[in-house]
């Protein structure tokens, strides 16, 4: 039983630690999936809330990994669990079937498989709240080692409200392209292949430029989430811009809280950015 005990806790433990890792991968994924869910009031609160959420999780982890103040520590995460559960709920009443989040973009799970997964890690934990813990480690490090994840975890992802220093996280164009962001004017926009509001951002471009309106060099940096190819979205949105891929921590990087995005760069800089009526904004400013 007591072999029993110790696989379990482990089991337990790893499985923060396993949660916190795939939230890190792409933090700007959790920070969105916050606020869509309704969790926070903006992609801020989404930024302070992930950190503390995968900070959270490790210290979980490793606490009961190293059984320090076990006990306690089950309590804590029993709680959490609870919590967890709680909201799945709600987003299954509200009938919620996409990426709940609990696994970050790594292990896709709608909230209804991740309820069911809960209800097993809260059978563990409830399992091992039967047992006494009396040779449990008792180390004020595990206190002091909270507030430290969570600084580190800022450290790692310094929290901003607006991405800093966007042109240079900007994938570079071959020579052959002649598009230099850092001399020239041009609209960069952040396109999801699969976002239908992204394909009608882009078809609102692809028609001013027929149309004749005096745009700079627009350009197209595509992060791929779906079956949708560039080609299949080159032929829904009938544009064909110049384009790079981009992966998913670039693109949260380059979001707000939902795509798509429009910047206007000028000689390296971001003069404006546009996340919702593109088109007229655009207008505004080039065919006024």
């Amino acid at each position: 039983m007591a072999n029993l005990r110790t696989l379990l806790q482990l089991f337990l433990g790893a499985t923060f630690l396993f949660s916190a890792y795939t939230k890190a991968l792409a933090p700007g994924f959790f920070e969105v999936l916050l606020e869509q869910q309704g969790l926070v009031p903006n992609r801020l609160y989404g930024a302070w809330a992930t950190r503390a959420i995968i900070a959270f999780e490790v210290w979980l982890g490793l606490g009961l990994l190293f059984s320090i103040f076990t006990r306690a520590l089950l309590r804590i995460s029993f709680g959490l669990l609870v919590a967890f559960s709680v909201h799945l709920c709600y987003l299954i009443i509200i009938g919620e079937t996409g990426n709940c989040g609990c696994f970050g973009e790594m292990i896709s799970m709608s909230p209804l498989a991740s309820l069911g997964k809960n209800v097993v890690l809260l059978g563990v934990n409830a399992f091992l709240l039967l047992f006494h813990y009396r040779n449990q480690k008792k180390s004020w490090i595990i206190w002091v080692l909270l507030p430290a994840l969570f600084a580190g975890a800022v450290f790692v992802w310094p929290i901003q409200t607006e991405p800093d220093e966007v042109v240079a996280k900007f994938p570079a164009f071959e020579e052959t392209s002649e598009i230099d962001f850092t001399t020239g004017e041009y609209l960069v926009a952040i396109f999801n292949l699969s976002c239908e509001h992204c394909q009608e951002a882009a078809q609102e471009l692809a028609e001013l430029q027929r149309k004749g309106v005096a745009l700079p060099q627009v350009v197209a940096l595509f992060f791929e989430e779906g079956d949708t190819t560039v080609d299949q979205f080159n032929t829904l949105t009938q544009s064909d811009f110049p384009h790079q891929m981009i992966d998913v921590n670039t693109f949260f990087d380059l979001i707000s809280s939902a795509p798509p995005r429009v910047y206007w760069i000028k000689n390296g800089e971001v003069h404006q950015f546009w996340d919702e009526e593109i088109a007229d904004g655009i207008k505004t400013i080039f065919a006024p």
